[in-house]
């Protein structure tokens, strides 16, 4: 989708050319891959059963998609994972670090000149862990979005984005030493809505902004080219 809306999710299977031996002359080959780099930080509040849990998340990692076919195109989310400013008196100062992965579904409703509209799905594992002297804390993570993008070319440089964000957030939370226990923690299901800015780069590269407000309240930055 050379003019389409980019997300940041990567899909690892590269494009691959097929060239003809001898006097053959090789066709034009589409473009077949959106490839971008993310990096993002989430403020959220996990629930338990007795007080709610403020989070800091922050992510760096690939994001892409097979755009071979325009309407239904298949991705991959991957990178790592950094979790901080965990609101516990037993996880206080732990900095637990891993990594996140996830399939990923985008459909294209439009794609005009001056409009995308792309309705994506994904499902995001993530897992986390530290240890200091006394106890090792691991968090697993499970995220189910569905995000309905809007992508408004203002000139022919800049795009204005504007999306709404459906989704939930399951962690279960294994604390292992001195104190044994595992805590099952959510946020959500929560309808939001993110907003930003995009910047043609030429060459078929965009670099974008978006300030998100759904499960948490957090900031995306991303680098994106499509081959």
């Amino acid at each position: 989708m050379k003019n389409g809306l980019r997300r940041f999710s990567f899909l690892l299977f590269p494009p691959f050319s097929l060239f003809g031996m001898g006097h053959a002359v090789a066709e034009p080959v589409a473009e077949s891959l959106d490839f971008g780099l993310h990096l993002s930080r989430l403020d959220t509040s996990l629930k338990d059963a007795q007080q709610p849990v403020n989070i800091t998340v922050k992510q760096a990692g690939i994001a892409s998609f097979d755009i071979s076919e325009q309407t239904l195109q298949p991705g991959l989310l991957l990178g790592y994972a950094y979790v901080s400013d965990i609101d516990q008196p037993l996880t206080a100062g732990m900095e637990l670090q891993g990594f996140y992965i996830g399939p990923a579904l985008r459909g294209v409703l439009i794609d005009s000149r001056r409009f995308t509209v792309a309705l994506t799905g994904t499902y995001l594992y993530q897992r986390v862990k530290d240890s200091n002297a006394d106890q090792t804390v691991t968090l697993e993570w499970q995220q189910p979005q569905l995000d309905l993008d809007l992508l408004w070319r203002i000139t022919q440089r800049v795009a204005l984005s504007l999306g709404e964000q459906y989704g939930r957030i399951d962690v279960d939370e294994k604390i292992k030493g001195t104190v044994d226990q595992t805590v099952t923690l959510h946020a959500g299901p929560t309808l939001g809505y993110r907003a930003g800015l995009e910047f043609d780069l030429g060459g078929d590269g965009q670099v974008g902004m978006l300030l998100h407000r759904a499960i948490g309240d957090g900031v995306e930055i991303y680098f994106q080219r499509q081959f």
